[in-house]
């Protein structure tokens, strides 16, 4: 039983585990799909947003924000032909950046999603000099948000080319000037994970109640099962208790009966001396001396059979040659109680097939009621009854199969079961392994 227990805990605990896997693989899917879905309103908010801010910028093209480097050359001071403060290039930014913070109040405010958004230039690429005018990982700003982007988004990115001539008529120069300029959009929902959160919490608050409930009527099941298990415990310490206290009286029973005169009498009350010893022996274990079975003792036990139990019909075919390993004693108690269950079930005809040579062969088929498939594997546990109305209404202990099984096993044989159209057969097989 604690076998069972012990595996019924570790296949839930696995179980459990699997559970809480699939759960938080479902919450997590559910996180990124929201993360995406509420990403993309944000980008198609910052995508209105930034078209807005375009139609506003009537100071920023191409041409012109190129013209306002040219002018600012010698203020701005280019090292080595490169811009050293690109912040100060572009005057026009906090005025461009208020615009921004008030679309976006405007617009995000009433969906609660708090965005940051910035638009730069990012690239300004001299053709002529063959050379990046903007130090790295600088950028001039054209307008940005007060909260700035820890993860930025790309809304859109630009590129064009400016290419112009500036003339010096006092020294008759010419210069041509050609920059590959690159800007880009970007934006960030910076509640994101809030917003997120308030529409899983559901989700997982549902999650984690199923898993506590599912562990709540685990524990009352294994409660309830170390309850029942301490009242078998209780039982069987009973039974074998009785048990015990009646090997005396058939001890007893046994010297009478062998004073008895009456040879008819005697032979009936020996085979229900018998049977009780049969019974008591499945519940309380106990030495005896005990002979190999011979042939003789076969044709003898099965003459037996056939008066105790009139009403079956009885095909019997034996095969002995030798046997060097089982006892008489075994062999009756295991044949007794299969026939015996047969019998109590229903059986009007019993086939039985001994067979002793090399190994032992033992096969006891009948056309009774049968026991369920399902059933097969607990059969042979000690007390053991199918659950079905029949069983209720026939007498037994639940200890016959257990000791057919038990002396299988003391000869490291096996049993098998097998389900008939109507009824069940038994087929013992013994190998002399000793």
């Amino acid at each position: 039983m604690n076998r069972k227990k012990n595996i019924t805990v570790a296949v839930f605990a696995f179980s459990l585990l699997v559970l809480v896997v699939l759960q938080g693989y479902y919450l997590y899917n559910s996180y990124r799909l929201e993360e995406k879905e509420l990403n993309r309103q944000a980008q198609v908010m910052a995508e209105k947003i930034q078209e807005k801010m375009e139609a506003a910028q009537t100071g920023i093209r191409e041409d012109r924000l190129v013209q306002d480097f040219e002018k600012l050359k010698g203020e701005i001071v280019i090292q080595k032909e490169e811009i050293t403060h690109p912040e100060k290039l572009y005057r026009s930014e906090a005025f461009y950046s208020k615009k921004l913070e008030a679309m976006l109040r405007k617009n995000a405010d009433s969906s609660g999603f708090r965005i940051a958004m910035k638009n730069e230039i990012y690239s300004v690429y001299d053709e002529v000099r063959k050379k990046q005018l903007l130090p790295e990982k600088r950028s001039i700003i054209l307008y940005q948000t007060i909260e700035k982007m820890k993860k930025p988004l790309v809304v859109n990115e630009g590129k064009w080319t400016s290419r112009q001539t500036s003339k010096d008529t006092n020294r008759n120069l010419s210069e041509k000037n050609a920059y590959l300029v690159k800007s880009r959009s970007s934006f960030q929902l910076l509640n994101l994970q809030f917003l997120i959160l308030r529409k899983i919490i559901p989700l997982i608050i549902i999650s984690l109640l199923i898993v506590a409930l599912i562990i709540v009527l685990f524990r009352n099941s294994i409660r309830n099962l170390n309850r029942q298990e301490k009242k078998t415990a209780q039982l069987h310490t009973t039974i074998d208790s009785i048990a015990h206290e009646l090997n005396t009286p058939i001890t007893t029973l046994k010297f009478s009966i062998a004073r008895s005169p009456d040879p008819e009498s005697k032979a009936v009350l020996e085979r229900q001396i018998r049977r009780l010893e049969n019974i008591v022996s499945s519940i309380h274990t106990h030495d005896a001396d005990d002979i190999l079975i011979s042939k003789k003792d076969l044709g003898e036990y099965f003459a037996e059979i056939k008066k105790q139990f009139t009403a079956i019909g009885f095909g019997i075919t034996l095969e002995f040659s030798e046997n060097k390993f089982l006892y008489l004693n075994d062999f009756r108690q295991m044949m007794d109680n299969l026939i015996d269950n047969s019998a109590k079930y229903g059986a009007d005809e019993i086939e039985i097939s001994v067979i002793m040579n090399e190994t032992v062969e033992l096969e006891i088929s009948d056309n009774g009621i049968g026991i369920p498939e399902q059933e097969h594997r607990n059969i042979f546990e000690k007390y053991y009854r199918v659950s079905r109305e029949v069983n209720k209404h026939t007498n037994g202990l639940g200890v016959g199969l257990f000791l057919v099984k038990r002396i299988v096993d003391k000869y490291r044989g096996r049993i098998e079961v097998r389900s008939r159209e109507r009824g069940v057969s038994f087929k013992i097989t013994i190998s002399d392994e000793a």
